[in-house]
């Protein structure tokens, strides 16, 4: 553990409360382990949400202000709070917070509560995440999360094997 105490925690953070857990968490984790946050917010011109006459630099520093934001929100109140460095970075969301983290003691990402057609049909971050990362990952479960949604992962599957 004394080798990854230099290397940061790296977290994807976006203005979901799943997102805003997985941040508590890593400042949690981070505190335990006296080591840097990296706080990453990855964004992409996205035409169906965003005018496509927005220039690219307001919706990087719309990014910034909600991540900071973020932080602040997630550090008020604590004794303690372990150096986060905020990221901005325009990326595929998968692919910048995999290239994040490269050398980093973890990746810490939130599972949104959605069905799994849902999930199957689209994809998911967390679940690129976990398939091709070089570091460890942690998926922080949705705030909501209960037992209802230990449905959504049967603890048994015929085709899966162990070991």
């Amino acid at each position: 553990m004394a080798r990854d105490a230099t290397r940061p925690i790296v977290v994807g953070v976006d203005t979901s409360p799943g997102a805003r857990r997985a941040l508590e968490w890593a400042v949690d984790e981070a505190l335990l382990r006296d080591c840097a946050v990296r706080a990453v917010v990855v964004w992409s011109v996205d035409v169906t949400s965003e005018p496509p006459w927005l220039p690219a630099e307001e919706i990087r520093q719309r990014h910034a202000r909600e991540l900071a934001g973020t932080i602040a929100e997630v550090s008020r109140g604590r004794a303690r709070v372990p150096e986060i460095v905020p990221v901005v970075l325009e990326s595929a969301p998968a692919a910048g917070l995999l290239e994040e983290a490269r050398g980093a003691a973890m990746l810490v990402v939130a599972r949104r509560a959605e069905s799994c057609v849902r999930r199957a049909l689209l994809g998911s971050v967390s679940s690129a995440c976990v398939k091709h990362a070089t570091v460890p990952v942690v998926v922080v479960p949705p705030p909501s999360a209960g037992p209802a949604d230990a449905e959504e992962w049967p603890a048994h599957d015929a085709g899966a094997t162990t070991g």
